[in-house]
């Protein structure tokens, strides 16, 4: 998965917490038997770094300027997506959050990080009625 959608897939987290750990919270913690896809409402958030230290190493990482830093769950773990400007470019720098190694970085721009949002919190609010 993109940095880009770990971005948003985090925004989503912050913006629709109060609607989602209502509804899906019941699901992912309520009492059905078998085996639980690892998700961000079932599993604990690690990490040994502050957000700052993770906006550093993707600032030496990549260069440039860090804006902001999220905690999020991708691909069945945490890490910190740090939004970089670097030469009138976005980068997403996923960061781990207990080494503050830098995982990997990629270039997006800010229509695409827009779009990804928009899919993002349009599935969020659909999953939420459900």
């Amino acid at each position: 998965m993109s940095l880009m959608k770990h971005y948003r897939r985090s925004l989503i987290m912050a913006f629709g917490a109060a609607v989602l750990v209502g509804v899906l919270g019941s699901q992912a913690y309520g009492g059905r038997v078998g085996v639980q896809k690892k998700n961000a409402f079932n599993t604990k958030p690690v990490g040994k770094i502050a957000p700052w230290d993770a906006m550093s190493a993707a600032t030496k990482s990549a260069g440039g300027k860090a804006l902001s830093a999220i905690y999020e769950f991708d691909e069945g773990k945490w890490i910190y997506g740090v939004i970089v400007v670097k030469n009138h470019k976005v980068l997403e720098v996923a960061v781990d959050p207990t080494t503050g190694a830098v995982l990997e970085s990629e270039d997006t721009t800010p229509d695409a990080e827009a779009k990804e949002m928009k899919a993002d919190l349009t599935k969020a609010l659909a999953d939420a009625g459900k």
